[in-house]
């Protein structure tokens, strides 16, 4: 298991952590809990296959996804009052999968030939859209049209994961991912000193 694959995981994890939070405090049933855990965790990617032309989409060959983000919104479900309690835990492995997100759509994107600006959008849209339906369908305005630089950090990380790629930087380097931990806690108010390497 490498690196990427690893933190591609752990973000799924919080994303679903993530939805399902937002489903319970608009007090949905488990069904609902779990709908915006699996939207949340995976519409993203979902979106960004169905853009590329990569059919069927990485969900119905890699299930694991699936299991990860019903394993996400089952804890949550059963132990939402604990994780109240750590936010702040939840908000690092929330920005470690959004970095990771980034890169992959970066990644997917440049494979299939598209454009350095095209590539970026690729990214941005894996790491943000699965929050957006989530936002849409728990009545909310998508969080990152309101929240300062939100999606301006996912273009940030891709320009950056573009920059390494460029200069034939293994993917599974660690400072994209640390990089972008930093530009997503600062602008969200969390502000932490981070190494690089």
């Amino acid at each position: 298991m490498t690196i990427l694959y690893f933190l591609d995981l752990l973000g799924t994890f919080a994303f679903a952590l993530s939805g399902a939070l937002a489903a319970i405090k608009k007090e949905m049933d488990l069904f609902g809990v779990v709908v915006l855990a699996l939207v949340t965790a995976i519409g993203g990617g979902t979106t960004r296959d169905v853009l590329l032309g990569n059919t069927p989409v990485f969900i119905l060959n890699e299930p694991i996804y699936i299991y990860v983000s019903l394993a996400g919104a089952v804890c949550t479900f059963l132990f939402y009052r604990s994780f109240f309690k750590i936010n702040s835990i939840i908000l690092i492995v929330d920005a470690l999968g959004l970095g990771t997100f980034v890169c992959i759509g970066v990644s997917m994107a440049l494979e299939a030939g598209i454009s350095f600006a095209g590539a970026v959008m690729m990214g941005v849209i894996t790491a943000v859209m699965g929050g957006i339906i989530r936002d849409v369908l728990s009545g909310e305005v998508p969080s990152v049209l309101t929240r300062d630089f939100y999606a301006m950090t996912c273009v940030v990380g891709g320009i950056l994961y573009i920059v390494l790629y460029r200069q034939n930087v293994s993917p599974n380097v660690v400072m994209p991912f640390n990089h972008h931990l930093y530009f997503y806690l600062t602008t969200d108010g969390h502000p932490v000193q981070m190494e690089f390497y």
